[in-house]
């Protein structure tokens, strides 16, 4: 905004005015205000004074003449002062440059209020329009501009790497000698000076606290399965028996949910079973191997000195316990009907993993001709 003019009844400050007059040199011409000073003083010297013409008048006359004879002392008073102290700091105020170039107000603002009521609505819509529309052109602009320097940089960046190339590396003397490496890379800074020996998360059962497994203590501790088993097998097959009762009597729209059920007891006996047999044959394995390591440890008191188990002796011990506790529980026959049952199911391995032999033509009436031969 325009500086206001200092009223001529103010004083003027001695250190914080701005300063105008130029540094004192030597032969410098005087100024304006001085040569207009010097111009009056001389026509009041020589110009004899006029006739009265009115009272007034000469009043007036006398006023203005006292004004300016005052600034013009006072310019030459600041320009002697300014010559006197030419290293004196001097403060100069400080305006924006958008203030000074923004132009003052050209009418007032209650007018532009108005002029601005007497606008339609229509009017006003327009020229909303108009600058929402301007304000998204010159975003689209600056956003294709970036786009366009970001392309540029690109290009740039893809160039380069286009441009390098990799050195070379030694050849080989032959092909099936090692390739050379070079040493001159640098060790990263990151290196483990101490090694810090770190506990991994693992099984508790299986961590140093928890000692060595012993089977004595924990075959105690949970005796109670053995029993619990068995009644859980129990229990199911009453389920499965009584489920198969129903099932004969059932309406057909609850047979194929009846039969489902069927389904899942059939699978909770079998694994109840499973678990019944487990039970009984760890229980014979263990009291074979504590039979054998009770003879032993009496011939070793008798002088016979220390002997370890093979796994094929030891494996051979198992079968021959398993087989005597099924014939003190189910006699020769139980024992005879599950050397069956192992034998065939040796057999099958045995016919999977037999080779086939090349097929040829059969002869006429010889044989089936879908039949694959076999070897052996």
């Amino acid at each position: 905004m325009p500086r206001r003019s200092r009223p001529a009844s103010r004083p003027p400050p001695r250190q914080t005015r701005p300063s105008t007059a130029p540094s004192p040199q030597l032969n410098a011409k005087p100024s304006t205000s001085q040569k207009s000073s010097e111009k009056t003083r001389k026509a009041n010297e020589v110009i004899p004074s006029s006739p009265d013409l009115s009272s007034e008048d000469d009043s007036e006359e006398q006023d203005e003449d006292l004004e300016g004879e005052s600034q013009s002392s006072r310019s030459e008073d600041d320009a002697e002062n300014d010559m006197d102290d030419a290293d004196a700091p001097r403060a100069v105020q400080w305006v924006d440059d958008e203030w000074e170039d923004m132009p003052g107000p050209s009418k007032p603002r209650k007018e532009i209020q108005d002029d601005l009521s007497a606008l339609s609505m229509g009017s006003l819509r327009t020229a909303q329009r108009a600058l929402v529309q301007a304000e998204t052109i010159s975003d689209s602009e600056d956003e294709s501009d970036d786009e366009q320097v970001e392309a540029t940089f690109e290009t740039m960046a893809s160039k380069e790497r286009s441009d390098y190339e990799r050195p070379k590396a030694a050849p080989r003397s032959s092909k099936h000698a090692p390739m050379e490496m070079t040493s001159k890379r640098p060790v990263t800074r990151r290196r483990t000076v101490v090694e810090v020996k770190t506990v991994q998360p693992r099984d508790p059962r299986f961590i140093p606290l928890s000692g060595e497994l012993s089977e004595d203590k924990y075959r105690h501790n949970y005796a109670f399965l053995t029993q619990t088993h068995k009644n859980e097998l129990q229990i199911l097959r009453e389920n499965l028996k009584r489920a198969r009762k129903l099932l004969v009597s059932s309406p057909k729209h609850l047979r194929s949910e009846r039969e489902s059920e069927i389904e899942k007891l059939e699978l909770a006996v079998k694994r109840a079973e499973s678990a019944v047999n487990k039970d009984r044959r760890e229980e014979v394995e263990r009291l074979a191997l504590n039979r054998l390591k009770k003879e032993e440890k009496e011939k070793q008191g008798q002088g016979k000195g220390s002997w370890w188990m093979k796994e094929a002796d030891k494996k051979k011990l198992l079968t021959r316990a398993r087989y005597d506790a099924l014939a003190q529980s189910g006699g020769e026959r139980a024992v005879k009907k599950a050397i069956e049952k192992k034998q065939k199911k040796i057999g099958q391995k045995e016919k999977k993993s037999r080779p086939f032999g090349k097929r040829s033509a059969p002869s006429e009436g010889v044989g089936r001709p879908n039949k694959r031969p076999r070897i052996g």
